[in-house]
């Protein structure tokens, strides 16, 4: 009975070597391997490397169509307009003041002569367009000389760059509540300009960034309707001035800018019935590489009423007009 009771034994203890393996070990414990975001990635030696998302938390990449306030290389290389450096600007909301202001200069010095891109970004309260400026292809180190003009109750910034001669984008949609679109236009006294169209009524400001050059153009609504009609555009030509529904008078100034061919442009005004009473041509200074300004007066008899602006430019098919036809009328 007693060598009954020791082999039992015996086998127990052999059954209890062989079953006893390691035991399952929790998530995070040595030995469990994870997976995707948790993973470390490890090198041929065995030692261990932030993953590449921890590198971009640390690092604050940022994606290529978003660009933030204060984004610069250190605070002397970020400049706001009015000449504050990033310590000495108001803090509020990340930068300078908004402002109403019709015009503003800023920028030290000529090294950008071109422009790279012109970009969007949507943030809390604002939103903002991005001037990307390079020398030749390759972006610049600081931001060239520039002025803005805003004229009070229109629609639109025009950002001037005198010793910008080149572009690789010419015009482009902005998906925002406040900003509509923006062009690239040769100027008539130099270099290129840059205008930046909203929707409705707005604020805006400028901050500089170094290092690459940016010239940032942020817009808040200002809660106070356009006074003048935003400038239209149809095909190949943007008439700027007059506005949309305008009463006008002899002489006439009409300024915008087109690509049309051979930067040929055509000026007709005709009268409530349709007949034309004063027509023109006008060159732009661009239509290739570029929208070209074009800037005339137009000299017309006395009309009553209503009439219908046109200006663009007649088809090489069939001479019938492609362009912007607004309704004006007479402001005698």
């Amino acid at each position: 009975m007693f060598r009954k009771i020791i082999g039992v034994l015996l086998l127990a203890l052999i059954l209890t070597a062989f079953g006893c393996g390691t035991a399952p070990q929790e998530d995070g414990e040595a030995g469990t391997a994870r997976s995707g975001d948790e993973a470390a990635e490890e090198t041929v030696d065995g030692t261990t490397t932030r993953t590449e998302q921890d590198r971009e938390a640390t690092t604050g990449v940022l994606p290529e169509d978003e660009t933030t306030a204060g984004q610069a290389g250190s605070d002397e290389e970020e400049q706001y307009a009015g000449g504050q450096t990033a310590d000495e600007a108001p803090a509020a909301a990340g930068g300078p003041d908004f402002t109403a202001a019709v015009q503003m200069r800023g920028g030290s010095s000529t090294e950008a002569n071109g422009i790279l891109a012109v970009r969007f970004g949507s943030h809390e309260g604002f939103e903002r367009a991005v001037i990307d400026l390079g020398s030749g292809n390759s972006p610049a180190g600081r931001v060239p000389e520039w002025t803005i003009s805003s004229p009070e109750g229109e629609g639109y910034v025009r950002v001037s760059l005198p010793s910008v001669n080149s572009t690789l984008v010419s015009d482009g949609l902005f998906p925002g509540d406040v900003l509509r679109d923006f062009y690239v236009v040769r100027s008539p006294d130099g270099g290129m300009f840059v205008d930046l169209i909203a929707r409705q009524g707005f604020l805006y400001r400028v901050i500089e960034l170094s290092d690459p050059a940016r010239l940032v153009v942020d817009f808040k609504p200002s809660g106070i309707p356009l006074a003048v009609p935003l400038p239209v555009r149809e095909g190949n030509t943007v008439l700027v001035s007059p506005a949309s529904g305008a009463r006008v008078s002899s002489p006439l100034t009409v300024s915008g800018y087109s690509r049309n061919f051979e930067a040929t442009n055509v000026v007709i005004l005709r009268d409530a019935g349709g007949e034309v009473i004063a027509e023109k041509t006008v060159q732009g200074n661009d239509w290739s590489a570029t929208w070209g300004y074009f800037d005339t007066t137009l000299d017309f008899p006395p009309f009553r009423g209503e009439g219908t602006l046109q200006v663009g430019a007649l088809s090489a098919r069939d001479g019938s007009f492609e362009g912007v036809s607004i309704p004006i009328s007479s402001g005698r």
